[in-house]
């Protein structure tokens, strides 16, 4: 597709026009992020990102710190997934408009997407964390080992059939950067798991301190092994199904580290060194953060 630049750059310097000082100060900040590089590699998994897929994410994400201190949030994220299956190639890629009825985030790419973020100084470098797995206004009322089992079966399991696949975006941040991994728990293997595995005998309450635990959890394990795949815990508190999914049994999609920036400030403008273009990155592999990366 052949683009106008000039006509673009024209729009542009036209729309500045009338725009309030903090206006221009947010066009200044996007602008100015738009110079810096993002780093990206890929993961193990390739049916999902390809370069489409990436230079839109990337371009989102520049957009995002430009304009925030924090990572993205579960909503942005629905909304840039469904931009990035757009970019990659289906228009009709739509967020669900009606969670009521069935509760996957995204439609796209002949597929029913549900859509986590993790992010936090505490995140585990072994599992990725889902806070909330499905609502469960039923914890409070299954007392015992066998309730829980019972309604893990009865009224968790179905809820998967709502959705195809499970993405994770997870955001790590280290110094002056930032680093997002994108996470697929497997559908098929979690799936598989609860309805083979739920039964009472796994379900207990944890002891800390010499007090027991106000909520149930569960260990579910790898087929045929002691290892653990993931943990189930029916949260009392939020009344909500948390599990903590092995990493290294995820699908891992790719990275993108780029610079936590923040806004410009007003003030900022009035100085001339304010307005020139922040230093590139130095893209040694000692400063990244593969070290926090599964491989």
């Amino acid at each position: 597709m052949d683009v106008d630049l000039k006509h673009i750059k024209d729009r542009i310097i036209a729309g500045l026009h009338d725009l309030e000082a903090r206006q221009l100060a947010a066009v200044e900040s996007v602008v100015r992020n738009m110079h810096r590089k993002i780093e990206f590699r890929p993961g193990d998994a390739r049916d999902l990102v390809g370069e489409a897929f990436r230079d839109e994410m990337s371009l989102f994400l520049v957009v995002h710190h430009a304009l925030h201190e924090r990572a993205l949030n579960k909503e942005n994220f629905e909304y840039v997934f469904k931009q990035c299956l757009i970019a990659s190639g289906d228009p009709t890629a739509t967020l669900n408009p009606n969670q009521k009825q069935a509760k996957f985030d995204v439609a796209g790419g002949g597929q029913r997407w549900s859509l986590k973020t993790e992010s936090g100084d505490s995140m585990s470098r072994n599992t990725v964390k889902v806070e909330k797995l499905t609502e469960a206004l039923w914890i409070r009322s299954s007392p015992t080992a066998e309730d829980c089992a019972r309604n893990v079966r009865e009224k968790v399991t179905p809820r998967l059939l709502d959705y195809d696949r499970i993405v994770v975006l997870r955001a790590l941040r280290k110094g002056g950067m930032i680093t997002y991994s994108l996470e697929e728990i497997p559908w098929s293997s979690l799936h598989a798991a609860l309805m083979d595995d739920t039964r009472a005998e796994i379900f207990s309450k944890g002891v800390r301190g010499g007090k027991e635990a106000k909520s149930f959890g569960a260990d579910y394990l790898k087929k045929g092994t002691q290892t653990r795949l993931f943990r189930m815990l029916l949260d009392t508190s939020v009344e909500k199904v948390r599990i903590w999914y092995a990493l290294d049994e995820c699908l891992h999609h790719g990275y993108w580290t780029l610079p936590a920036s923040t806004p410009t400030n007003v003030s900022e403008l009035s100085k001339s060194e304010a307005v020139e273009l922040p230093a590139q990155r130095d893209p040694r592999p000692e400063e990244t953060c593969q070290e926090e990366l599964p491989f």
